[in-house]
């Protein structure tokens, strides 16, 4: 069980005397510091709270973060939806991910990077379907089409061995589609280490050359990955998909990582505050939300890119 966060005047909260518009109204006052009781409490209504989240994710107002705590609405969303095993719950996820892509919110979309298989393990293939159709989408973003891979493989590993092998081949046929986006490409290479099969060894070889190639080119010392990755992936010899080594996306709202959170954002503040010049001591200072872009180097001195390192195996908030 969760730890209840106490409301403004000391009192537990009864979640469940609240409507799901209340109940949404809670998520935006409590930000990240929302309890799992709080996203228990949504997911008991179901359809209604479905429905409710709907408008929610298509209100412009949502997305500008027009009002305080409102910013966060879209990722409680997910891991709602991510609880209530429906049709409806599903296709809202996709149609989530398409909202992600539409506004470029690399903040949001990075906190739920490597979570969206589990958000669909229990929708029926109908939402599994969809998510296969956004991540073909050419004009969609490179970045939320990968993470669409992750639903398509994940479903295909709980549904049988035949259908785990068409799902690899999907993403090695995308990955091999010269005609497609580069970036999505090496992502879906990048998804292809965790199914290592000898038959998609040439097209994995091709896009390693091609990184190569790019980072002759353009002087860079890093890269997506490099033919070592694909090696290691062969060696090992089993599948090993991230989000299984991610664990529960719900994680998220134990007391541990909100109180680890909070105290993160203090310290940042903390930081930007002493950075301050003297003479800007009376300006009103708004945090924006911390991340680490994708293609940073890992704070944790692996010297990997964050994307590789603690994105893909969930360390970043500790």
């Amino acid at each position: 069980m969760n730890a209840i966060i106490p409301s403004s005047n000391g009192a537990i909260p009864n979640f469940a005397t609240l409507d799901p518009a209340q109940l949404l109204d809670r998520l935006a006052t409590e930000e990240d510091r929302a309890p799992l009781d709080l996203i228990d409490a949504c997911v008991a209504h179901g359809e209604a709270m479905v429905e409710t989240l709907r408008p929610v994710l298509d209100d412009e107002r949502t997305w500008r973060g027009a009002a305080p705590g409102v910013w966060w609405l879209p990722l409680h969303a997910a891991f709602i939806l991510g609880r209530i095993p429906t049709e409806s719950a599903g296709l809202l996820l996709v149609h989530l991910m398409r909202r992600l892509d539409e506004h470029d919110d690399n903040d949001l979309s990075d906190w739920l990077a490597g979570d969206w298989a589990p958000l669909f393990a229990n929708k029926p293939p109908a939402a599994v379907h969809a998510a296969r159709e956004f991540a073909q989408e050419a004009s969609g973003g490179w970045h939320m089409r990968c993470q669409a891979l992750d639903v398509v493989l994940d479903a295909g590993m709980r549904e049988s061995e035949a259908a785990l092998e068409a799902a690899i081949n999907w993403v090695a046929g995308l990955a091999g589609d010269e005609s497609g986006e580069w970036m999505f490409r090496t992502m879906a290479c990048n998804a292809l280490l965790d199914f290592p099969r000898e038959r998609h060894r040439s097209v994995m070889e091709a896009i390693v050359n091609g990184e190569t190639r790019l980072r002759e080119e353009r002087g860079d010392i890093g890269g997506m990955f490099a033919i070592e990755d694909v090696e290691d992936a062969f060696q090992r010899g089993k599948d090993e998909p991230d989000w299984q080594r991610r664990g529960s996306p719900w994680k998220f709202y134990s007391p541990d990582a909100i109180e680890t959170r909070q105290r993160r954002w203090r310290e940042e503040d903390a930081r930007r505050w002493d950075r301050r010049p003297h003479w800007d001591a009376m300006t009103t200072y708004v945090r924006a939300t911390p991340k680490v872009g994708r293609n940073d180097p890992c704070p944790c001195g692996s010297g990997k890119k964050y994307k590789r390192c603690c994105l893909v195996n969930g360390e970043a908030d500790s």
